[in-house]
Parts: structure tokens; C-alpha cells; sequence
């Protein structure tokens, strides 16, 4: 499996220009694509259904070629979502941190 890294996701409290929200999980965030170290900055609703590692932790995200094979015999934190088109991702928990994985599609 071939890990590509992605992004780092850090949790706020702080309010910022967020350029989307995720409906289910109650998140907002950052297009990390445009900060130039790759940042997404997250911030969760009080009521948000993500585990509290996501919620208060930084995350790695590596891009994977199939997110099912990545997630093989992984602690699973959050099962896999789709939060845009052509976009899957789920999170593990690795070494007491959440690590996230994206499969892209073109």
C-alpha cells in the first residue's frame, strides 16, 4: 500500500473564512489545497457525532489507491464517508492519533 500524504486537519474552537461544511458530521473546515503548508483547519458543532480523538486531535491524511485495502486490519475510528464527489475517506486510530485516508477519484 502506497501512502501519500495529503494534508494535516487541526481541531479549532476559533471561527475562520471555512470553505465548506460536512452535514453528517457537523464539521467545518478549511480547503487545505490552498494554505500553503497544506493545513485544513476543522471546527466541530457542540452536538457533532465525531469521536472526540477527531474532535480534539490533529490528523495526517494520506491519499490511498483503495481505501479498503489501507483499512485491512486498521483500529477504525470513523468507517468510510463520502464528503464530496469523486471523494471517500475514513479515519483509523494509530498509536492513540487519528490518521485519515482519502480515495480520489477522477
Amino acid at each position: 500500500m502506497k501512502y501519500t500524504f495529503s494534508h494535516i486537519g487541526i481541531p479549532t474552537t476559533e471561527e475562520k473564512d471555512w470553505d465548506g461544511y460536512y452535514e453528517p458530521g457537523k464539521i467545518h473546515y478549511t480547503d487545505f489545497k490552498t494554505d500553503e503548508f497544506r493545513v485544513e483547519w476543522v471546527k466541530f458543532d457542540a452536538d457533532s457525532p465525531m469521536p472526540k480523538m477527531m474532535r480534539t486531535m490533529p490528523h495526517i491524511a494520506y491519499i490511498v489507491n483503495n481505501i479498503e485495502e489501507a483499512l485491512l486490519g486498521k483500529d477504525i475510528l470513523v468507517e468510510t464517508f463520502s464528503p464530496g464527489k469523486g471523494v471517500r475517506v475514513a479515519f483509523i486510530s494509530h498509536n492513540g492519533s487519528p490518521i485519515e485516508f482519502m480515495e480520489i477519484s477522477e
